[in-house]
């Protein structure tokens, strides 16, 4: 099929035919057809190598996709779609991890049992809307079954769940279901219920109008979607929808200057910024690693760590990033050398610091020899990134290796003992994991990861301070071998990796490759382009974090697609 489908679609006959046009619509918009049963591709394990962009201009957009809301997507936009925080939610979707998010196009797809879930949530959501909600579900005030009437219901509830408004055959298949219903009630159950099974309401298209030369132009509406997930990961606001209705009347697209006045607005308006805010925190938990930290396993016979000192630990970190992308117009460079952070009572007494009290977040200024600067010490990560008992310079020296330099790690050969054996006399993490890596099979690899985390030794696997180990005093001296660009570096603790790392152009360029991923589901040929162009914007801006973000926007990618393989 030339149209990238990203997630197979029990109905995608419903959705429009390849060339973007709409199909014949099925009046209830049912799963009724079986989803296919072939699997999806298998899913990459490290970032794919970049493609190479082999045009000087870098306009090669990617591929026209059709991918399915993500859970979180999913949820927020029920419930701004109901205006209602209480709606029922239901444990329909299980998004698969890929590279830390679960915003995979190709892993995003709706089996047989699900369809029959979404069908049954549908059902059940319509009837506890109609019934509790009805004056809040459109403008229309009448309660009759005339033409008018239901009409005016259909556009608006349609106009909202479907992020777009209803063509005339879509609208006349909807018209028909209500007019069949004997109540204005029943028959608003009947479409809010087909509306919510429909591929239009739980997916988002990216399939545009061709504009010749291979080249296909998104909608207003899709572009103003494409926007609001990617800002706020919901369904657009009234004022974004209502642009892209006025641009569509107009017969014309949402240009550049609109799409950044827009984003500003969406980052900087109260109503809409704490959405955005949440939006940038949980790429950077995917792509830091950070939700590691829910599921990491912990001896509690060392240290107990309660769930309320775990959420502690996150709300830390999520703090310190919405200060400095929103507050400070910072960049990731600021992240990892921030001298401050934010703490409560029970965080400080972890970490063996002063100056917070109570349960709220305070913030507090690193003192020398207390913490190291930066949200790589940062409990979040240090715990996240820990054994269950010693801390684990493997794993913290992978992360720097593989998610801030973009260097994928072969993995390791099979039926090798990854446990570290405690050695006969006394001895520190880093002697035992030197010792346990010894053999040249497994130096050959570590040489990449272990140099690096030996640098975080002054904590242990549950991110607390410690000068010594064992009656040892702890060796936090490092070094990056190889890395991407330029010799070997050496450093001594935390600190002066943050340092390098918030001074490498290879960070950069690797934040900019998983926040295309995230934020486009997928990478494809001649991603190289998009990578490129979003540097070029970024850079203009010195890297800031929402720079980096808006540059995604002005990428051909975001408004124009190529037919695809």
């Amino acid at each position: 099929m030339a149209l990238l489908l990203a997630g197979p679609l029990g109905c995608l006959g419903n959705l429009g035919n390849v060339d973007g046009t709409p199909a014949e619509d099925d009046p209830s918009d049912t799963p009724d057809d079986k989803p296919p049963i072939d699997k999806p591709p298998p899913q990459p394990h490290d970032i794919p190598k970049v493609s190479e962009c082999e045009v000087e201009d870098l306009s090669t957009p990617g591929p026209r996709t059709v991918r399915r809301l993500t859970v979180e997507q999913f949820e927020a936009t029920v419930r701004d779609l109901f205006r209602d925080p209480s709606v029922a939610l239901p444990s329909i979707f299980n998004d698969p991890q890929v590279l830390g998010f679960t915003a995979d196009a190709n892993a995003l797809v709706i089996r047989d049992l699900t369809a029959q879930q979404i069908m049954d949530w549908a059902e059940a959501t319509a009837d506890w809307a109609v019934t509790n909600k009805l004056d809040t579900l459109s403008s229309a005030t009448c309660r009759t079954t005339d033409e008018a009437c239901r009409g005016q219901f259909i556009r608006d509830f349609g106009r909202r769940a479907f992020r777009e408004p209803l063509p005339t055959d879509r609208f006349e298949a909807y018209d028909k279901l209500f007019g069949a219903e004997s109540t204005f009630e029943d028959g608003a159950k009947v479409v809010v219920s087909a509306m919510l099974q429909s591929p239009y309401f739980l997916y988002r298209h990216e399939i545009g109008r061709e504009a010749g030369g291979g080249i296909y132009e998104l909608s207003p509406h899709e572009i103003a979607s494409n926007l609001s997930y990617l800002l706020t990961g919901t369904m657009p606001d009234a004022a974004l929808l209502q642009a892209a209705d006025e641009a569509a009347a107009a017969g014309t697209t949402l240009s550049s200057e609109l799409i950044t006045q827009h984003a500003l607005r969406i980052l900087e308006d109260p109503a809409t910024r704490p959405l955005a805010e949440a939006e940038m925190t949980r790429f950077m938990r995917g792509w830091l690693q950070l939700n590691r930290l829910v599921t990491a396993v912990k001896d509690n016979t060392v240290f107990n760590l309660s769930d309320d000192l775990r959420k502690d630990m996150m709300s830390e970190t999520q703090a310190l990033i919405v200060d400095t992308a929103f507050n400070q117009n910072g960049t990731f460079a600021n992240l990892l050398q921030a001298d401050y952070t934010f703490v409560n009572s029970s965080l400080a007494t972890h970490y063996g610091i002063g100056g917070a009290g109570g349960t709220e977040l305070t913030r507090v200024t690193l003192a020398p020899g207390q913490r190291d600067r930066g949200i790589l010490a940062h409990g979040s990560f240090l715990t996240g990134h820990g054994g269950a008992k010693l801390s684990s310079p493997t794993q913290r020296g992978k992360m720097v290796r593989t998610r801030l330099l973009c260097q994928p790690l072969d993995p390791p050969p099979p039926g090798v003992d990854p446990n570290i054996k405690p050695l006969e006399t006394p001895a520190t993490t880093r002697e035992m994991v030197e010792q346990h890596t010894r053999a040249d099979y497994c130096h050959s690899c570590h040489v990449q990861m272990d140099p690096i985390g030996v640098g975080f030794e002054h904590y242990d696997t549950f991110g607390r301070w410690r000068n010594d180990e064992a009656g040892i005093p702890v060796d936090v001296t490092g070094m990056i071998v190889e890395p991407p660009s330029g010799e070997d570096f050496n450093f001594n603790g935390v600190t002066e990796l943050a340092d390098y790392l918030a001074a490498s152009d290879d960070v950069k360029a690797c934040m900019v490759r998983y926040w295309s991923y995230y934020a486009f589901g997928d990478t494809w040929e001649q991603d190289g382009c998009t990578y490129e162009k979003v540097q070029q914007e970024a850079s203009a801006d010195e890297y800031r974090l929402k720079s980096v973000w808006l540059a995604l926007t002005r990428t051909p990618h975001f408004t124009r697609r190529v037919q695809g393989p």
